[in-house]
């Protein structure tokens, strides 16, 4: 199993290094790289069966990307293997004399073993905080989907396990071995263990994570705990030779605890003290929170996501993510007060008179677009509406940064496919590929909303200062028959409007078919069935005739 995972990491560390090193070498070299089309077409990016990827299946679960999905299936394969191969039966074997008790025996004994010994890696890639993410930069998503399904595989070996040794103990005594057995410690406290990892697996699926997170959550921590202290009384008959596979998950939690606690720690030294605006838009249905960074030790990158915790009450411990939409400076002057607001990383458009009013007084702040659905998101709303109209105050704890942003200045043309608050993701984007010296000739924005007040809330706000370069567009399709743009038309004038729903093959067909040249980046970020779309399209238009596209994704899954 160790070698097996081993592989894999090593697999992403070398396509990581290769990677970076094509993101140094110049824009021409995309050509040079289309004969790994049929790989990319066929393995790398589409889902694993026709176009269903982020979308569930009748709400009970969803599968990875195809080359996901392969990984995964070789992994089942060599546990089947390693479980069923190299057994050696014969008659007269004293204690297990017939060859069926033997099979029993041999099978739940190696199902046991294996299925313990897979507990590391379980931990390990379920932790948002762990070294086989720093090494190969691949997202916490797909390691989410390695930690599901290897505790799946897990939790099915111990069934194996529990149920061959039952078997073998009915075989040899009947019930009343079996219930004299029962009274031995590592028996029972096996046979629960089996329970709790059957229960995590039931009380896992995805209905549960997505319509009851914290429920889900607390459930997955107590019986994760239970499975390790259950399974430590198990394996206490072989002194101590099989205690690391507990111990080892527990470093890796405290770890990542710690690690959790220092990036807190580095936003804000004072976290209990961290304070945020959030305000609610009715007619936007957006939340938009504003927390002061003037004492993070680090700076923001775009792309980077936090996990946010409000610690006003008893919930304090819920923690979720959200991308960072803007990077504001906000300035407080004896005379007169300035607000200037600017895509990610954008300060060098500032006045000098707005410096010396900065100076002593200035506090750089950072912006979060967010939806309010229920759980954790409502109550965001709520704090907000119980001091309208003023913005609502709140302690905060900000964990971050997570992700790494995608090198979109070494395509020639970049677009934007989201929905909703995934506005965030370009926006993050939009300064850094509208300054860098190699910067895309096309970025356009292809964004559905519900709401025109929302569209002309961000034009307002964060898009605003955007469209000064010349080379940023613009395709607002609104997609509720009620909505109506009364708002102020030189802002709604900075965006096309089309009162229809969004055509992802056709927005993709028009940067590939604009007449300029050079590669494009395809990037999502907003329902399911838009990601899933754009997945497809983009799959599908990887041939070698047509111009090098690729395709990033920018969601997150429990």
């Amino acid at each position: 199993m160790g070698i097996f995972w081993a592989v894999v990491v090593a697999v992403g560390v070398v396509n990581r290094a290769l990677l970076k090193w094509e993101a140094c070498r110049p824009r021409a070299s995309w050509t040079q790289q289309r004969r790994h089309v049929w790989f990319k077409r066929n393995i790398l990016a589409p889902a694993t069966f026709g176009r269903r990827c982020v979308q569930d299946f009748g709400g009970w679960g969803t599968l990875p990307p195809r080359v996901q999905t392969l990984t995964l299936t070789l992994f089942v394969l060599i546990n089947i293997v390693c479980s069923v191969h190299g057994y050696r039966f014969f008659e007269g074997y004293g204690y297990y004399p017939t060859i069926g008790m033997q099979i029993l025996r041999h099978v739940s004994d190696r199902t046991g073993i294996i299925s313990f010994a897979n507990f590391p890696l379980i931990w390990l890639f379920g932790m948002r905080n762990n070294v086989v993410i720093w090494l190969t930069g691949w997202d916490f998503k797909t390691y989410n989907n390695f930690h599901r399904w290897v505790g799946r595989l897990a939790a099915l070996q111990a069934i194996v396990h529990s149920v061959g040794y039952t078997a073998l103990i009915l075989q040899r005594g009947g019930w009343d071995y079996f219930w004299r057995m029962c009274k031995m410690t590592y028996w029972w406290t096996g046979e629960l263990a089996t329970i709790f990892m059957c229960s995590l697996v039931g009380l896992s699926v995805y209905w549960l994570r997505r319509r009851q997170y914290e429920v889900f959550l607390i459930l997955h921590i107590v019986l994760s705990i239970l499975v390790l202290i259950t399974m430590l009384g198990h394996v206490s008959i072989f002194k101590g030779d099989y205690d690391a596979l507990v111990w080892v998950p527990v470093m890796i939690w405290v770890l990542d605890r710690v690690v959790r606690g220092a990036r807190i720690v580095a936003f804000s030294p004072q976290f209990w003290n961290a304070k945020a605006r959030i305000a609610y838009n009715e007619d936007a249905h957006m939340i938009r929170m504003v927390v002061p960074m003037s004492s993070s030790l680090y700076s923001i990158e775009p792309g980077t996501f936090y996990y946010l915790m409000v610690l006003n009450k008893w919930n304090f411990w819920e923690s979720h993510p959200f991308t960072v939409a803007s990077v504001s400076r906000e300035a407080r002057c004896d005379a007169v007060s300035l607000n200037e607001q600017s895509p990610l990383l954008n300060y060098s458009s500032t006045t000098s008179e707005e410096v010396r009013c900065w100076s002593g007084k200035s506090e750089q702040e950072m912006t979060f677009l967010i939806r309010p659905y229920d759980s954790f998101t409502l109550r965001l709303k709520e704090y907000a509406d119980a001091q309208r109209p003023k913005p609502a105050t709140v302690r905060v704890a900000i964990d971050g940064p997570y992700g790494k942003p995608l090198h979109l200045e070494q395509f020639g043309k970049v677009i934007f496919i989201v929905g909703g608050s995934g506005i965030a993701v370009p926006l993050s984007y939009l300064d850094r590929l509208t300054r860098s010296p190699s910067r895309p000739k096309l970025i356009h924005i292809h964004w559905a909303v519900r709401q025109c007040a929302l569209a002309v809330d961000v034009l307002g706000h964060e898009l605003s200062s955007s469209f000064n370069s010349g080379q940023v567009k613009i395709n607002i399709y609104v997609t509720s028959v009620d909505s109506r743009r009364t708002e102020d038309e030189g802002i709604c004038r900075l965006a096309e409007w089309k009162f229809k729903r969004l055509n992802v093959e056709e927005a993709i067909d028009g940067a590939l078919n604009d007449g300029q040249e050079g590669s494009l980046a395809v990037v999502t970020s907003g329902p399911a069935r838009m990601a899933d779309e754009s997945r497809y399209a983009v799959a599908a238009r990887m041939v070698r005739s047509s111009p090098h596209i690729e395709y990033f994704e920018e969601s997150f899954q429990w």
